[in-house]
């Protein structure tokens, strides 16, 4: 029950931040399918003409091509019942903003909305705002008053409310309101729960009852409201909750965490009689549990489909720690970024700005500064959680942990420590990518072992990236090896770059950003089999057979690019790039083909970097090793791109020493 304790915890803790954006027994409607029609009136309940005769909040618009919104759409907070929160079909009214097929005046609709809301209206709970929508829908003018609207039965009613003194006219943004009608229904469910026990304490006493007041009493004992122990909580005297809220997720709008109403497939039967006796949970602890969630998932889902993967601090609502797993954003990345400005000298901060600054050391750092500052004290819980809809009701928890505040950021200064590598990610802030030195995310490892999905709503795709993710996070928080499947198949994928395509063609961005992650994952797998680690630079001393061709390929791709770029040609697919899934293979023959490939150029370019290096790592092998046809490991993927950065490094060296001997010149001949 911990899961749930946490969150009813951090609601308490944090209930003045919360009551008016996810207040109790309250759920949420949107603009998203239709107009939302806000009717103004004053103290009295008298319609305002004068106001336009009504407002309404437009349709959300979207860009079709781009499924994007042109418009964001609005969320509004409407008062619910237990019963009228899970409605599907049939009538249960919400208690004040409903649909107007509620609201227009006739039908049995009508008749259920009004009667709730003239108990609430005629309550010692009622507001002056309630009393005055009871006595203008009582008037059964909305139709008329309505009628340039046009409004669909579906079409959600608010209600503007000005009345003298009170300065918050948009009922719909008033806590006041919310938390009066929380106390009423809660109360409400108290005295049911106590006609209830003792109707069924004066049928089993009283045995000279007639038969219509046995019926009565027999009436009153089916009401499942009563008061019983709170298994989150534990306390016994709360009422306890008959139907748990949906919409928890907006991925997933009807499925719930909880239920308890299924009895066409007997969930609970054979042991027990009723669902209650199974768990109860207090219905004030079910609403704050339920809410304080859905302000998480709001605020700091990382979606994939239904799953939705979090992190929190128990009892605040800061992002006070980078989340579980990297999506892109710039969350954890600013964390890490002011840590370092902040430790860092000015010439090491310019040079982090050129590299990528090591974001797991970063976050090392950040583990230093909590373990010694009094935040830890107060918040020391974190725990991380994914949720997945298994179908379109049921909701449920596929992962939790909790752990200590520190514990948590040291797990994910490992992961990064151990899978880092050099990469970059986009800012869209600023307009550019941005380099650093990290794990790659969670969706560039998914896109490095399975590609891209078909299309923007591949449902198969979208099961696969799901369970990746889940094993992914235990990868992190449960310390499970990476798996071997994962870096196979990134292997292969990287090693066949002609298959990563942009617009029909080869992709060498996109290749790029892919052996990144797959360098990263190959270097955690030999961290984690205990073999051996591999630097993120160069290592010139390094002799095994599968690094240097690696490097040689590197160096004959960078030759060929070098060559084509000073004949000023376009083509971008080099004879390394297109020979090497066989080079991959049998890399002895194929190297002799892609070497005489490269004969056209090294003329233009002998003497340079690349050509230089071709001729170094050849001396390097150990006899016997070149001569090999055998296939090679994952390994040379890492010396392909320590070959290609070591050059592109030297380039700019001798840039810029030519550029300081110009300028130095340029300065002496001033004087």
């Amino acid at each position: 029950m911990s899961f749930w304790q946490n969150l009813v915890d951090s609601y308490d803790k944090n209930a003045d931040a919360l009551k008016t954006t996810y207040p109790l027994s309250t759920t949420s409607i949107s603009n998203n399918s239709d107009i939302i029609a806000v009717i103004v009136i004053d103290g009295n309940g008298n319609f305002q003409k004068k106001s336009s005769y009504a407002a309404k909040i437009e349709k959300v618009k979207k860009d079709k091509k781009a499924e994007n919104y042109i418009t964001p759409p609005i969320s509004i907070t409407i008062p619910v019942t237990e019963e009228s929160m899970g409605r599907s079909s049939g009538i249960c009214p919400h208690p004040v903003f409903d649909q107007y097929g509620y609201l227009k005046g006739d039908g049995k609709k009508y008749d259920a909305y009004i009667t709730q809301l003239k108990d609430f209206a005629e309550s010692t709970f009622a507001t002056k705002q309630i009393e005055a929508i009871y006595k203008y829908v009582g008037k059964r003018s909305i139709a008329t008053d309505l009628s340039e609207m046009d409004p669909k039965d579906k079409t959600y009613i608010i209600f503007q409310v000005e009345t003298p003194g009170n300065p918050q006219t948009k009922v719909w943004e008033n806590e006041i309101f919310y938390s009066a009608w929380h106390q009423y229904y809660l109360a409400e469910k108290r005295k049911k729960a106590t006609k209830k026990k003792c109707a069924e304490e004066e049928l089993e006493i009283n045995k000279k009852l007639s038969s219509a007041e046995k019926k009565n009493l027999k009436e009153l004992i089916q009401l499942k409201d009563m008061i019983s122990l709170d298994y989150i909580t534990g306390d016994e005297h709360q009422p306890i909750a008959t139907f748990h809220p949906k919409k928890i997720s907006n991925a997933t709008a009807n499925s719930k965490l909880v239920s308890d109403n299924d009895k066409t497939n007997y969930t609970f039967r054979g042991k027990f009689s009723e669902s209650f006796e199974v768990v109860s949970i207090g219905y004030e602890t079910s609403q704050k549990a339920h809410q304080f969630l859905r302000y998480l998932i709001n605020d700091r889902g990382y979606f994939c489909g239904e799953q939705v993967i979090l992190s929190f601090t128990v009892g605040s609502t800061k992002k006070l720690l980078p989340p579980p797993v990297e999506d892109g954003s710039l969350s954890a990345f600013m964390l890490a970024s002011k840590t370092q400005t902040q430790t860092e000298s000015d010439s090491q901060i310019v040079l982090s700005a050129e590299t990528g600054f090591d974001y797991a050391d970063a976050l090392k750092n950040a583990l230093s500064g909590f373990r010694y500052g009094n935040n830890l004290e107060r918040h020391n819980k974190t725990a991380v959680i994914t949720l997945d809809a298994a179908t379109t009701g049921r909701l449920a928890i596929t992962f939790y942990r909790e752990l200590d505040r520190s514990e948590y950021l040291e797990k994910i200064a490992d992961w990064h420590y151990g899978c880092k590598w050099n990469q970059k990610f986009w800012d869209k802030e600023n307009n550019k990518y941005v380099p650093y030195r990290g794990a790659p995310s969670a969706d560039k490892i998914i896109e490095a072992v399975y590609g891209k999905p078909r299309g923007r709503k591949d449902e198969s795709y979208i099961k696969i990236k799901k369970a990746a993710r889940e094993r992914l996070i235990r990868c992190i928080f449960d310390g499970a090896f990476l798996p071997k499947d994962y870096v196979v198949a990134a292997v292969r994928r990287t090693s066949c770059p002609l298959g990563i395509t942009k617009d029909g063609k080869f992709d060498r961005n996109g290749f790029e950003r892919i052996l990144a992650t797959t360098c990263a994952l190959i270097r955690k797998h030999y961290q984690q089999g205990g073999k051996e680690d591999f630097k993120l630079s160069i290592e010139l001393e390094r002799a095994d057979r599968d690094y240097l061709y690696g490097r040689l390929l590197g160096a004959a791709d960078k030759l060929e690019e070098y060559a084509l770029y000073k004949k000023n040609n376009s083509r971008i697919v080099t004879a390394a790039i297109r020979h090497m899934q066989t080079f991959a293979q049998h890399p002895f023959r194929a190297w002799q083909t892609i070497h005489s490939c490269l004969n056209p150029h090294i003329q233009a370019v002998k003497g340079g970097f690349a050509f230089n290096e071709i001729q170094e790592i050849m001396q390097q092998f150990i006899s016997g090793d070149y001569e090999k046809n055998t296939p090679l490991n994952g390994s040379y993927l890492i010396g392909y791109y320590h070959e290609r950065a070591y050059i592109d490094s030297l380039v700019k060296k001798a840039t810029d020493k030519k550029e300081l001997t110009v300028n130095g010149e340029q300065e002496a001949n001033n004087d």
